[in-house]
Formats: C-alpha cells, sequence, structure tokens
C-alpha cells in the first residue's frame, strides 16, 4: 500500500489537474534553467503558449506551479524508491538497495535538483509536506543502520542519524557534477557510492548481492 503524503491542493477541479499535469515537465526545465526566482510568470505565460490570465483560471499564485513541480518530482522519483525500500525486511539488504536506488536517481533526472534548491521557497505547509517525504527516506537510512547496530554488523562508534546525514548528502551531491548527457554510467556511479559507504560502516556483511535498479 502507498503511503503518500496526502498532497495540499491548488484547486480541486479535473481542469486544473490536466493543466498542471502538462505544464510540469516545461516547467520543470524552466527553473532547472534560470531558477524559481528568475521565471516571471511572463516567461512562463510564453513557454506554455498561454496568457497569464490563462494560467491564472488555474491557479491562484506562482508557488501553486512550484508546487506542482515538486510533488511530480517527489510522486515519480523519491516516493518509488522509498516505497520498495520498505518492502525489504532485512537492514543491510534495504540499506544497499535504498542507497543504491537514491544514488541512481541522482544519475537519472536533474530534476531531482529542484527538491534540493527550491523547497525553501514553497509555503511552510508545503515545505513542510515536501520534508515529510524526505524524513521518511532519510528514516530508512537511519533506522537501517541501528538495526544493523544491533546486531553487531555495524560500526557502533557512528551515530545512526549523523551516518544517514552522510549517505544521503554524498548521494545527493552526484546532482551537481554528474554529467546527466551522459547517463551510462549511472549504474556504475551509484554502485560506487553504495559500496563506498556500506564498506566503511559495515563490519560484517550479510550474504546479499547488490541489485541493479530498473
Amino acid at each position: 500500500m502507498s503511503n503518500k503524503s496526502p498532497a495540499i491542493p491548488v484547486k480541486a477541479d479535473d481542469s486544473t489537474k490536466s493543466f498542471l499535469d502538462g505544464a510540469s515537465e516545461q516547467l520543470t526545465e524552466l527553473i532547472l534553467e534560470r531558477g524559481y526566482d528568475n521565471t516571471p510568470m511572463s516567461v512562463i505565460a510564453k513557454t506554455l503558449g498561454m496568457t497569464k490570465a490563462g494560467i491564472y483560471h488555474h491557479i491562484e499564485t506562482k508557488e501553486d506551479l512550484l508546487y506542482a513541480v515538486h510533488r511530480r518530482a517527489i510522486d515519480q522519483m523519491l516516493l518509488p524508491v522509498i516505497e520498495r525500500a520498505d518492502l525489504v525486511p532485512e537492514p543491510e539488504a534495504k540499506l544497499r538497495l535504498f542507497l543504491f536506488e537514491y544514488a541512481h536517481l541522482m544519475t537519472r533526472d536533474p530534476a531531482a535538483r529542484i527538491l534540493i534548491n527550491e523547497a525553501h521557497r514553497l509555503s511552510p505547509e508545503r515545505f513542510e509536506e515536501i520534508r515529510g517525504v524526505w524524513r521518511r527516506g532519510y528514516r530508512v537510512v537511519r533506522d537501517s543502520i541501528a538495526a544493523l547496530q544491533k546486531t553487531g554488523r555495524c560500526r557502533n562508534d557512528v551515530s545512526p542519524g549523523h551516518a544517514a546525514f552522510a549517505a544521503l548528502g554524498m548521494c545527493s551531491w552526484i546532482l551537481y557534477w554528474f554529467d546527466h548527457t551522459r547517463p551510462s554510467s549511472g549504474n556504475e556511479i551509484a554502485a560506487t557510492m553504495c559500496n563506498i559507504f556500506m564498506s566503511g560502516i559495515v563490519t560484517k556483511e550479510a550474504p546479499t548481492l547488490q541489485g541493479k535498479s530498473e
């Protein structure tokens, strides 16, 4: 069962949902290229082939568009990784799967950068909603490390919380140096990041094999 965070609505009608679904990809590209603050509604309207009045028929504020982009990225990219990891009961296998798929996500789609760079531009309520999904990913890593410590398969001289931040930070930084026009090395980079982290904290590995992201 999906545990998606309940979306805070923009305008809850079918035409608005259709508009946002259709516009999200172009909006994502605009924000990646220009940044949210440097993307005025006039540019958005021109890119979408609409008038500003036509856009405001579907939304109330420019922030509604940023929120729609965040929800699309969260629902299509981050949540599936978290939910697949949640299905894995063994902590080392769970941790390896999540780190590999999260790192691989950073090589697949530069849109993930919006989730990191622009989230602070959302309203407090929407920011908390988006941050709640990130916290789920953090807890997957932290709780897996803590579980491994209890079984003696992980170093006990590290804080699970601090180690989780280190793992996520290391993988997230891929967004800022990876060449997304050459995605063929994504699997190798994701496996390298996962192995570097795991070799630093795991003291006795379980007999599991590293899987590959689809």
